[in-house]
């Protein structure tokens, strides 16, 4: 939700440059205190509720702040998922100097925060983001996607905004989407389709290199003015992602809610909840069923591994065989792709994930005189031979 910063002062750097200077701090970026308000939904846990409202002040500001750098309608929701993925998985970002104010309003519980945030590193995670996004658009596509939403008013339409953060969740763990006009409207006059109607869709669209279909309806149930003066809005997400050539089905129904200083705010804020959890419940569920096998307590992670910058092929590709097997992994097939990479599927046993098997093949890798770099993926292993 967007609220307005109440006040905003620039912390005086240079009036303290003789200090900077003397302190050897030539590099010292210029930070910017604010004090922001947070809301959260007031449920009679008060320390739950004040720390939703802290993080809601501080998604505040970081949406001001990634705000400055998009340049087009394209980026708006890239940045909606790059201030998503700060506040899950990041510090360092904001920082909270003290709560200057806090209140109970009607069910809302208010805070009054300066905070400061680290405008160069916020710029720096939002345009790596935006390259690895235009990087990823480049790759095959695999799941069809379409949402649309139910309105107050009787009103049903496509819901672009939430299929852009769909999209942006399902690129972030690898996993291309092509927008689908006959699921649009087939949850247009069914917002929980059978898999099987989703399927036959999908199957009969030509032009489809998909293997799944995501699709989601987004049911606006309310939207009131409470006695704070905030409006919140109450939103019920229907989503299930779909199998196209397998029996493969999983479904997440939820309601949220959303703040806002309007009722369309509020309503979004619930929506863009709603997108978000729904895709990346439904999406890691999926991962998870696709790569792990479980047998007698043991886990079995089936993926791929490959390999670049091999330059024996013959001796190296034995090499690895023997790392692979080292770590436990049974080798189902090899070989090379066309631009060279030593392409390897394995049913890896005992291990949790991707990363920690990655590492192993690295430090084996090490120990036996050669450097490998992991290369950023999230459905298989990509090294790169230094």
């Amino acid at each position: 939700m967007i609220k307005c910063i109440k006040e905003k002062w620039i912390i005086p750097i240079i009036a303290f440059g003789a200090f900077l200077l003397g302190g050897g701090f030539l590099n010292q970026q210029i930070c910017f205190a604010e004090i922001v308000e947070g809301v959260a939904v007031y449920n009679g846990d008060t320390q739950k509720s004040r720390e939703m409202a802290l993080r809601d002040a501080m998604r505040t500001l970081l949406e001001s702040k990634v705000g400055m750098y998009i340049r087009s309608n394209s980026e708006v929701d890239m940045g909606v998922l790059v201030v998503d993925k700060i506040m899950a998985r990041s510090t360092g970002y904001v920082r909270i100097n003290r709560v200057v104010s806090e209140s109970i309003e009607g069910d809302v519980y208010v805070v009054r925060a300066d905070l400061d945030a680290d405008d160069t590193n916020i710029e720096t995670k939002y345009k790596d983001d935006v390259a690895k996004a235009m990087a990823a658009a480049l790759e095959p596509r695999v799941a069809n996607v379409a949402v649309v939403d139910y309105g107050i008013d009787g009103s049903i339409r496509r819901d672009e905004r939430a299929v852009n953060i769909v999209g942006q969740y399902l690129s972030d763990m690898g996993i291309q989407m092509v927008e689908n006009e006959g699921v649009s409207q087939l949850l247009s006059h069914s917002p929980s389709p059978y898999p099987s109607e989703l399927r036959r869709i999908a199957r009969n669209d030509g032009d489809n290199e998909a293997n799944s279909v995501l699709a989601g309806s987004l049911r606006d149930v309310n939207v009131n003015r409470d006695s704070s003066g905030y409006y919140k809005g109450v939103v019920e997400a229907s989503f299930s992602l779909v199998g196209i050539q397998n029996g493969y089905a999983n479904s997440y129904m939820e309601q949220f809610v959303g703040l806002g200083k309007t009722a369309d705010e509020a309503l979004f804020a619930a929506r863009r909840e709603a997108a978000a959890t729904a895709t990346e419940h439904l999406a890691r569920a999926a991962l998870k069923t696709m790569q792990f096998e479980n047998r007698g307590g043991v886990n079995n992670l089936n993926t791929t591994v490959e390999i670049h910058g091999l330059w024996d092929r013959a001796n190296q590709s034995a090499f690895f065989n023997s790392l692979l097997e080292g770590a436990k992994c049974r080798i189902t097939r090899a070989g090379f792709s066309a631009n060279g990479a030593y392409k390897v599927k394995v049913i890896a046993q005992g291990w949790e994930n991707l990363y920690e098997l990655s590492q192993e093949i690295v430090s084996a890798a090490a120990s036996n005189g050669l450097s490998l770099v992991p290369l950023e993926s999230t459905t298989k292993i990509i090294l790169q031979v230094q």
